[in-house]
């Protein structure tokens, strides 16, 4: 959803070994839908990265362990890109409400159709049981 805010803080800047590097920040709230109960949910976003930048997959793998690669071209970085794909990454694969009774208030409001009596697919194998 395009719903909620988020507070990004960026620091550009170089280590002591010469490691040019990315710190940022992400606090705020982000809207995704419930994948139990298909509603809307709050999920908050804490997070801390640290990109070291390199300009080739070789360097990538010299990077200190405290640093994810970010590959950086000729072709100017868009800031957007780069926040946008930390708070996809810090995303659940599957969003849930925490608090299974936010999604048990709907299923309590479900009324089944009156007089829906489905057959048991099973019958057949009883009757079958009975007889021999």
């Amino acid at each position: 959803s395009q719903e909620g805010e988020l507070q990004v803080v960026l620091e550009f800047g170089r280590d002591p070994d010469g490691t040019h590097y990315l710190t940022g920040t992400l606090r705020g709230n982000v809207q995704l839908q419930c994948q139990r109960c298909l509603e809307a949910m709050v999920l908050p976003l804490d997070l801390d990265f640290r990109l070291g930048l390199v300009q080739s997959q070789e360097a990538a793998g010299q990077l200190p362990g405290r640093y994810e690669p970010l590959l950086v071209t000729a072709e100017p970085a868009l800031i957007a890109d780069i926040v946008s794909d930390e708070v996809l990454l810090a995303l659940p694969i599957v969003a849930l409400h925490h608090d299974r009774a936010d999604c048990r208030a709907l299923s309590k409001e479900y009324q089944s159709p009156d007089g829906a009596q489905r057959e048991n697919p099973f019958a057949v194998l009883a009757e079958l049981k009975q007889k021999h």
